[in-house]
């Protein structure tokens, strides 16, 4: 599996929201305009490369300069950041529930993703999911979900309430557990398996409560976490995203980590307004 995305999708969605927004942007002392992107955490290097592709898209379709500055850090502390005043001409976060928060201050349409200016694909240029990373050899033998509560395992995840990845990682949690015990994730929507559902329901919200009792740090956002499980060597298994946990594997990292795909995970699909 890889992180899936498009130049093109993102130059399109990147474009279409400069444009909706009038650039959203100041102007530089050069003349040209600033564009603020407000993004989560492990996107650095996607648009480190993006950011140069888009000011030459944006200097051969309009004849004019930008100038795009980047801000990353965990999702729901820069839906935070927003909220708070940092002047963002568009945000790139981790899941739509950090642009609602956005939208419910008024800073943005409250029907952003389905108004009429909606973009293609919900608003999402790309998708991603969670995977494990392991040690090489995989030394505790994680392959799924239920072994990261055995006993002795430590694991590492951003925190909640600062990381939109932290959320996809329970949720991918807790889909699993509802999976496991239903056999068939669309008796969620049968009224006639109401009864089993709720069971399910209890069982992951245990599942989720023992999961995060192995966990011994709760960093800021997902590039931290990645940081305390390969720099600082702490944990046996880190909760990632894909291009995560992918990124860490090359290089150097090839011989010394492992990546675990477990036997279900969570379609994420990180959103642009």
């Amino acid at each position: 599996m890889t992180f899936h995305y498009s130049f093109a999708a993102i130059l399109v969605l990147f474009s279409g929201v400069t444009l909706l927004s009038g650039c959203g942007s100041s102007t530089g002392a050069g003349g040209g305009k600033e564009v603020l992107n407000v993004s989560y955490d492990p996107t650095r290097e996607l648009y480190k490369e993006y950011d140069g592709a888009f000011v030459k898209h944006w200097k051969e379709t309009t004849g004019k300069s930008v100038i795009v500055h980047s801000s990353h850090g965990g999702s729901g502390k820069q839906a935070r950041s927003v909220i708070d005043g940092s002047e963002a001409s568009v945000v790139t976060l981790a899941l739509a529930y950090d642009i609602d928060a956005i939208a419910e201050r008024g800073l943005l349409a409250k029907d952003w993703q389905i108004g009429a200016k909606k973009l293609p694909n919900n608003n999402s240029p790309y998708t991603s999911t969670i995977l494990f990373l392991v040690r090489k050899g995989n030394p505790k033998g994680i392959h799924d979900w239920d072994d990261l509560v055995k006993p002795g395992i430590e694991i590492i995840t951003p925190h909640p309430k600062t990381s939109g990845g932290a959320r996809w990682n329970y949720l991918a949690a807790w889909g699993f557990v509802l999976n496991r015990e239903l056999g068939d994730l669309s008796k969620l929507h049968d009224p006639k398996q109401a009864e089993a559902v709720e069971a399910a329901r209890k069982k992951a919200k245990e599942f989720v409560r023992e999961l995060y009792q192995h966990v011994k740090i709760l960093d800021s956002g997902a590039r931290d976490a990645t940081i305390s499980f390969t720099r600082k060597n702490q944990g046996d298994v880190l909760i990632a995203w894909e291009n995560e946990a992918l990124q860490e594997t090359r290089g150097e990292g090839e011989a010394k980590y492992d990546v675990v795909a477990p036997s279900i995970s969570i379609l994420a699909e990180p959103p642009v307004a």
